[in-house]
């Protein structure tokens, strides 16, 4: 189902950010291969201040159905997160586990983007330009260099896509992604994805194909929802093919388990990959 929209006032949006903030720093870096330890839930509850004190900005805009997190001190690099199956460009702060990695990505100076995108973005072409569209627009008004792509479960599909056309994608992460459409049975799907792909032919994205770009994939063997094995392992095989540097984390638990998600990992992923000077 989807997440319930956040309020618009400032302070709840900020408070909403915040509740994660520690997250930040509980997941150390893991070996490719090995099992990461669950990421920490937060003890203590965090002063909505201290992000404000920071100076980051939330700007929700209703009429291309987007969000941007702007932080005081803009390190020039765009992360731009491809949300999952129901939810929206608010569960990139509504939700601990995603929430966690934004707040790490703000503190180190990464503007970071989500969109809605139609409510259905299954790897389609209307998707696709959906999100070059608002990335070109953002790197405009924030004045951005880098491109950093941010994938989670449904959004695997246009996150592989726009890594290999969109100019200036520096690295990729994906979270349990959908590299192959025709994998996805269930039910409760089908509307979206036909509405999606109606009047045009899935082969592209059955297996989607993937360029050079550096990248992170997190997933479990575990996961009944996006079976690794067809989904997750097929993208860093593909990855791998075209030349690309891929380090694939088997987590556990099913779909959305907290083993997938280490903000500090994710940091310095990103942080290793930006334009030398910028």
């Amino acid at each position: 189902m989807p997440l319930r929209r956040p309020q618009r006032r400032a302070g709840g949006i900020v408070a909403a950010l915040l509740v994660a903030a520690t997250l930040s720093g509980c997941a150390a870096g893991t070996v490719a291969g090995a099992t990461p330890s669950p990421v920490q839930k937060t003890v203590d509850p965090v002063d909505p201040a201290a992000l404000r004190a920071q100076g980051a900005r939330i700007v929700d805009d209703d009429a291309s159905s987007s969000l941007v997190v702007a932080p005081k001190r803009p390190n020039g690099a765009l992360v731009v997160f491809l949300h999952g199956w129901g939810q929206t460009r608010w569960s990139l702060l509504s939700r601990k586990e995603e929430a966690g990695v934004a707040t790490a990505l703000t503190d180190t100076g990464f503007t970071l983007l989500s969109a809605d995108a139609g409510g259905k973005a299954w790897g389609d072409p209307a998707s696709l330009q959906d999100y070059t569209t608002l990335i070109s627009r953002a790197r405009r008004t924030y004045d951005l260099r880098d491109v950093f792509l941010m994938g989670e479960s449904m959004g695997g599909l246009a996150t592989m896509q726009l890594a290999r056309t969109l100019p200036d994608v520096r690295a990729v992460t994906a979270w349990f992604p959908v590299c192959d459409l025709s994998t996805m049975h269930e039910e409760r799907f089908q509307q979206t994805i036909g509405d999606a792909w109606r009047g045009r032919s899935r082969a592209p994205v059955a297996p989607v194909e993937v360029g050079d770009a550096p990248m992170l994939v997190w997933a479990s063997a575990s996961d009944t929802v996006v079976d690794a094995a067809t989904n997750a392992a097929v993208c860093v095989a593909r990855a791998r093919a075209a030349g690309a540097d891929v380090t694939y984390y088997r987590t556990t638990g099913g779909h959305g388990d907290p083993s997938n998600y280490q903000p500090a990992t994710i940091v310095q992923f990103f942080e290793r990959h930006r334009s030398p000077g910028a």
